[in-house]
């Protein structure tokens, strides 16, 4: 069986997540190309969309046809080509329908894991759980007789644990998308060491032809993107702590998230971006990474806030959670003081921070720079201003700088990556910085 064979029969599991229906509308899109195509018009193809509520699976598929809808208007050219032979396709409009109606035919949703037992290839994004991973893959495995391929979504887990627990024989691999996979363009891939090269391919092969770009990363838990960001809002944490002889928590939380986002030209501040991702989905990934390494990874502060109920997320329809901050519109509107057990009001708290850290050297911001075709030439200049400044803000930032470069190297001189690149390809186009942690500003 070649690899595109192993796609006439895909099962994804929690597709109706935030992970799974991204990688749900991904898969459909590869696989409706590939059996619209005139060469396959002898083949079936079947992506089951696995996951426990009905209604869920309901929107999944409204969402998965507007994805198809935005993606086929854009490919019209491409698309008249596969219906070259339908005379009764005339109109653009009516083409995209007949897409659209192939495209949907190819996805059964299911709220039965045996809907996997059939499939060739499983794309599994469940909840990040090791015993749930294990158990749901473990099952996959024993009962379909067609020794499937699995593709694991984990951000943390170690690949070779989900192997050897559930009993895999190396048809493993780890392909993290980035958050929404949709559109986010990078995949860390995770090989088993001797792992099926098979698999390999057919991961490569699937995000080229999806424009993704696809960064290998080592079987060490955490991989690049985890493996930085826990040490980065570790770091973070601590130096929030090094703050309170001279200012509340409050006061340290917003200190530091305006540091980390205005100063060192970040989309998000160190603790916004932790309640983006889930102050509990944060602790889970360091639960996992320091129960694989050596080194000690673990935050009290996030424990006690979880024993508080602050949780940090994202609602249903996508509006932020209370965390270390509540947000209106997007946009923080209070901070969370753990020794008052309240929300401080951010205009209370703004003019003191600003007044401690000082004026930005320019006036740039990442919004400014994200599209600007200079923006490199600008970076250099105001990283260059930053670190002749005298002010707290500038030292602060250029402080927490040069230990970002120091976590950076830390993940290659580990053996997380190969390279300097890697890890700043995936802070790049991961996170979004305008620039890697490994880099002459500091």
């Amino acid at each position: 069986m070649n690899t595109n064979e192993r796609f006439q029969n895909v099962s994804v599991l929690g597709a109706a997540g935030k992970m799974g229906s991204g990688i749900l509308y991904l898969n459909t899109l590869y696989i409706s190309k590939l059996a619209i195509n005139p060469e396959n018009c002898n083949k079936c193809y079947t992506i089951f969309a696995i996951d426990r509520s009905q209604e869920q699976l309901n929107q999944l598929l409204k969402f998965t046809k507007s994805l198809l809808l935005k993606w086929a208007e854009k490919n019209i050219i491409w698309l008249r080509t596969m219906y070259a032979e339908r005379t009764d396709l005339i109109e653009n409009s009516e083409i995209i329908q007949a897409y659209l109606q192939d495209a949907m035919a190819i996805i059964k949703p299911s709220t039965r894991i045996e809907s996997a037992f059939d499939s060739h290839l499983i794309f599994e994004a469940v909840i990040e759980d090791m015993e749930l991973k294990t158990q749901i893959l473990s099952t996959i495995k024993l009962n379909n007789p067609h020794n499937p391929w699995f593709l694991t979504n984990t951000s943390s887990i170690p690949i070779h644990i989900l192997n050897h627990e559930a009993n895999l024989e190396g048809n493993i691999i780890g392909c993290h998308f980035y958050n929404p996979p949709a559109v986010q363009k990078l995949i860390e891939v995770i090989e088993l060491k001797n792992g099926n090269s098979q698999l390999s391919k057919l991961v490569y092969d699937f995000g080229k032809d999806l424009g993704k770009m696809m960064v290998p990363a080592n079987d060490i838990a955490g991989f690049i993107g985890n493996g930085f960001f826990m040490r980065d809002l570790l770091f973070g944490i601590e130096k929030a702590n090094q703050l309170k002889e001279t200012f509340s928590f409050a006061e340290s939380i917003l200190l530091i998230d305006t540091l980390t986002r205005d100063f060192m030209l970040r989309p998000m501040g160190i603790f916004q971006l932790m309640d983006y991702v889930g102050i509990d989905v944060c602790q889970f990934i360091l639960n996992v990474m320091n129960k694989h390494l050596q080194e000690n990874i673990e935050s009290p502060l996030l424990l006690e806030l979880l024993n508080k109920n602050i949780k940090g997320g994202q609602l249903s329809d996508g509006s932020q959670k209370p965390g270390f901050f509540t947000y209106t519109k997007g946009k923080i509107e209070t901070v969370y003081d753990y020794d008052k057990g309240m929300y401080m009001p951010l205009n209370e708290l703004s003019e003191k921070i600003n007044s401690h850290l000082g004026t930005l050297p320019e006036n740039v911001s990442w919004k400014s720079l994200s599209r600007d075709p200079q923006k490199k030439e600008k970076m250099s200049q105001y990283f260059s201003l930053l670190a002749q400044s005298k002010d707290n803000g500038a030292y602060l930032a250029m402080e927490y700088m040069k230990q970002m470069k120091t976590i950076g190297k830390g993940l290659v001189k580990q053996g997380v990556t190969e390279t300097d690149e890697n890890v700043n390809t995936v802070m790049i186009t991961g996170f979004h910085h305008l620039y890697g942690p490994i880099n002459e500003y500091c």
